[in-house]
């Protein structure tokens, strides 16, 4: 690779006189343009540029071949012809067309240039101002869509490429998608061959039987219109289909959708739902989209040996309308996929016992359960915290599985916590660490609530969404214990993410704010928590309330020492700490 652009080769396996007879036409070029080259001297051309025949014509077979050998989408074709004494001075593509028919923006548009022949004399090409001759038919050449590039042919033969104009694919796109390998009789997606995620994810799998993998919440669109042969059906039914989803189940209860404002909707929080734990004690009524999406698939498919992998913590003991069609097990591909490498890095020799601030919690997304937490913390001054929301209290009041105004008699110490945790973080918000965020987003609805920040300003020499350096290590030596928020706090199956990766990997303890049995799922596989030093049965608090009042608690009871004291804890902990950090490079090993 060479800055924007690169190279390469693929073999020959078109036919030379297809190309040779085509009718070409030439192009039209900006009046501007020629004169502008004419100002550079470019004043005794034959002609600038050369003849096209474009995509509006018939194309041979062959070309379509290279849909599978490059990695883009809303690919098109143009061959294109240079004569003697035709020059293409050094430009840029404008690509205005093609933009306008595939709704694409400039940035995300590759130009693929073939070499139809084997290079004859006095033909020559330019890309970002380093010359190519002595070329071979099937070398090529791929820039992105602002590279400046040069052509012409001082020789005496025709010089033939074809050009290729694509899309590079989009994050987005790869996880809304189902991605299968695999399957007989269906033809992988360009989006699952070639995207980064997809790629790594594939590598670190390492199946050869059919499966699925899908990246993103609800319904699984993809599976919708899949209908297997016979054969197929057969195949699969031998071989076993397995189907990764990479996401949280978004769930809900049969039949219970009248209870939730807005009515008729069936997810408490837009696109999941959080319930109160005696909700959930008739297993058969908890549903989720994207079990339904692959029910649909196995019944329609008369499918026998299907296993569904999620990240949810014993999943198959509360979902069991599913179980008499497929398999259901815990197996978190979202853990396997990790990278610590997003992380900044941690330097043997970095003293993290040297902390001056009590807590640490990050929040992005908003839900109900973190508002709380946030509130919380904003009454101690020793906390380090992200929060980028501005909301009254009212439109957090009440969940399925709380109401504030009971607080007043059930936990009147936690509701004048509450009190003054609103006023300051809206008194103060947006609190900020990592990203620049310039001004607060308005909850307003206690239902549909923009759940993402929505004034971010990214210093992009510094730091952007998406960027893979965590920039946050200086926070985390500074503090004793990291009170983690995951996504989910009110559902029945544990699962974790990340976001507790985080203070282990920069060695430090934490308090688990997510669903029951988090810290025994964590244990489990390997972890080790922190029950030596405080109170952990809030983990086995299946009533959501009371685990976030045993939370409260704890935060507290850490809050009432002193740093002196915390840090004489904290030397008794670094066997654990580090411990876990070693686990998890384990997992998840550094590229570095």
């Amino acid at each position: 690779m060479a800055g924007k652009w690169s190279k390469g080769h693929v073999s020959r396996f078109w036919n030379h006189q297809d190309y040779r007879n085509f009718e070409y036409v030439r192009q039209p070029l900006m009046e501007s343009e020629i004169e502008e080259w004419k100002r550079k001297g470019y004043d005794y051309v034959k002609s600038f540029s050369g003849s096209m025949y474009d995509n509006r014509n018939p194309m041979p077979d062959w070309v379509h071949r290279f849909d599978k050998i490059f990695d883009l989408k809303n690919m098109t074709y143009n061959f294109y012809k240079m004569s003697q004494l035709e020059i293409m001075p050094d430009h840029v593509d404008h690509f205005q067309t093609y933009m306008r028919l595939n709704g694409v923006e400039y940035k995300n548009i590759r130009r693929i240039l073939i070499m139809l022949d084997d290079w004859k004399p006095g033909h020559y090409l330019e890309v970002d101002g380093v010359g190519f001759v002595n070329w071979i038919a099937g070398d090529y050449f791929i820039w992105d869509s602002d590279v400046r590039h040069a052509a012409s042919n001082i020789g005496t033969e025709d010089r033939y490429t074809l050009q290729i104009t694509g899309t590079t694919i989009q994050s987005e796109e790869v996880y809304k998608k189902v991605h299968w390998y695999n399957i007989p009789d269906l033809e992988p997606r360009k989006e699952s061959l070639y995207s980064p995620e997809m790629s790594i994810m594939k590598s670190k799998m390492n199946k050869t039987n059919p499966y699925f993998i899908y990246m993103y919440n609800q319904q699984i669109s993809g599976l919708e219109n899949i209908n297997h042969s016979v054969d197929t059906v057969d195949y699969l039914n031998e071989k076993g289909v397995d189907i990764y989803l990479f996401e949280p189940l978004c769930s809900y209860l049969e039949g219970a959708t009248q209870f939730y404002p807005p009515y008729g909707t069936k997810h408490t929080l837009l696109f999941y739902s959080e319930f109160h734990y005696d909700q959930t004690k008739d297993t058969n009524r908890l549903r989720a989209d994207e079990l339904d999406s692959v029910l649909d698939y196995v019944e329609r498919n008369n499918l026998k040996n299907v296993t569904v992998h999620t990240c949810d913590f014993n999943a198959d003991r509360f979902y069991t309308h599913y179980l008499d069609k497929f398999k259901i097990v815990t197996d978190d591909l979202f853990l396997a996929h990790f990278d610590t490498n997003e992380f900044e890095p941690l330097n043997d020799n970095e003293d993290t016992s040297n902390f001056s601030r009590k807590f640490i919690s990050m929040n992005w997304r908003y839900a109900p359960h973190r508002q709380l937490i946030a509130s919380y913390l904003a009454n101690f001054a020793d906390t380090y915290l992200t929060w980028y929301f501005k909301s009254d209290m009212g439109n957090v009041s009440v969940e399925p599985w709380y109401s504030i105004h009971d607080w007043v008699q059930k936990n009147p110490h936690v509701f004048s916590k509450m009190i003054t945790g609103f006023r300051d973080l809206n008194n103060r918000t947006p609190y900020s660490l990592d990203l620049d965020v310039k001004e607060a987003t308005s909850i307003t609805h206690n239902y549909l609530k923009q759940m993402f920040p929505m004034k971010v300003i990214f210093d992009h020499k510094k730091e952007k969404y998406g960027d893979n350096l965590d920039r946050i290590k200086t926070y985390y030596n500074d503090i004793f214990c990291d009170v983690v928020t995951e996504s989910r706090f009110a559902q029945p199956t544990a699962n974790y993410s990340e976001k507790v990766y985080r203070p282990m990997f920069y060695k430090k303890p934490f308090i688990m704010v997510g669903p029951p049995h988090t810290l025994q799922y964590m244990q489990e596989q390997g972890f080790k928590t922190f029950s030596d030093f405080w109170d952990e049965s809030y983990d086995t608090m299946e009533d959501h309330e009371s685990r976030l009042f045993a939370i409260f608690k704890l935060i507290d009871e850490i809050n009432s020492m002193s740093i002196g004291q915390l840090k004489d804890m904290y030397q008794k902990m670094l066997p654990i700490v580090e411990y876990n950090r070693t686990l998890l490079l384990e997992k998840c090993p550094l590229r570095r």
